[in-house]
């Protein structure tokens, strides 16, 4: 009886919420009005054939019908959703505003100011490069990445041959070339998301690491110089090289937390200082520093600058290795006792 009092209240207190008589909820049900009063009183329950139109007419779910009370989290995640809907048609409009307002004024003062159109072409391909990413993602359903990626690469080319056509030139087939092998970083990634379920990010890694000397490669072949090997390449190598160690300490290194941002700070420390090392070394003529100009912490009591090395490069140095070393500690005395703790714990 508790719960049939209970479920009468509640039906009772959304048709007054919904600004509704007895005798209006019982006409839209085609019930007569003392039904109505009976559920009201607890006395009886409703059909259950009724119960979809009676959610719609209260405007309640019905697990919240079946329930007797207000399902609060549904109702936060229903204003929610409502909201970003909003906010995405919102942005939709806008841009959408945006684009034609730009592309109808070029397009006149192009005329006016011109006769034809020329860099009009430059201005609609650029806009629809754009378009790409703000709305074209609201209005593909499937295959949203490879729709939008491929419209985005169709309308670059397109962009190059508009501007081209406006400065003309002998620059288009390396800006074509460069501009292909720049794409295959993008479309690379996206297959190997697509076609490899596991170990996505090392392979992506890889991916990147090949794409980095192609396209230098690339690049070398269309503006000539000896600078590809003597010089890109070694640069190339260590960067890719300091991105590996920072891959393999967060994504492979079995510890935690602490110790892994030791090692990465360590990593982040050295970086520059071996960074003009390297430099020193593929530029012979260039005065960079050495690594032991960094280990000269006699300069910070003296403020004194050594040519272009600082001494607050020594500062930021220091404290960026002593942090690091900190962290180090930290992380191991965290990582021998979780290990002591794994030896005290009795085997079941």
């Amino acid at each position: 009886m508790d719960e049939k009092k209970s479920f009468g209240e509640y039906i009772r207190r959304k048709r007054l919420g919904a600004g509704m008589t007895q005798r209006e909820l019982a006409q839209s049900l085609y019930v007569t009005e003392s039904t109505v009063s009976k559920w009201e009183r607890g006395l009886s329950y409703p059909d259950v054939s009724l119960v979809p139109a009676i959610c719609r007419l209260l405007g309640i779910s019905e697990h919240e019908f079946f329930t007797a009370c207000d399902d609060d989290e549904a109702v936060d995640q229903a204003r929610a959703a409502a909201v970003w809907n909003g906010v995405v048609k919102g942005v939709q409009i806008f841009f959408g505003a945006a684009y034609g307002a730009a592309l109808i004024s070029c397009f006149i003062c192009n005329l006016v100011f011109e006769g034809a159109l020329t860099w009009f072409w430059i201005v609609l391909f650029s806009l629809s490069i754009a378009f790409c990413f703000t709305n074209l993602p609201f209005l593909v359903r499937k295959n949203r990445l490879p729709v939008c990626l491929g419209s985005a690469s169709g309308g670059l080319l397109l962009l190059l041959l508009s501007c081209w056509g406006v400065a003309g030139g002998h620059w288009l087939g390396g800006a074509l070339a460069i501009t292909a092998a720049s794409l295959a970083l993008p479309w690379s990634v996206w297959a190997v998301w697509r076609f490899c379920g596991r170990h996505v990010l090392p392979l992506s890694m890889a991916v990147f690491s090949v794409w980095v000397f192609g396209l230098l490669a690339v690049i070398r072949l269309f503006t000539g110089g000896g600078w590809l090997l003597g010089f890109a390449y070694p640069i190339a190598a260590f960067a890719l090289a300091f991105l590996w160690l920072l891959f393999a300490v967060f994504y492979w290194l079995p510890a935690g937390p602490w110790l892994k941002a030791g090692l990465a700070g360590l990593l982040l420390t050295f970086v520059v200082p071996l960074g003009n090392c390297l430099s020193a070394a593929v530029v012979p003529e260039q005065s960079a520093p050495t690594l032991a100009h960094y280990f000269s912490w006699g300069v910070l009591f003296t403020h004194q600058d050594a040519g272009s090395f600082s001494w607050i490069n020594v500062l930021v140095f220091a404290v960026m290795l002593l942090a690091s070393l900190a962290l180090l500690a930290v992380g191991a005395a965290l990582e021998l006792r979780k290990l002591r703790r794994r030896k005290e714990k009795p085997l079941s």
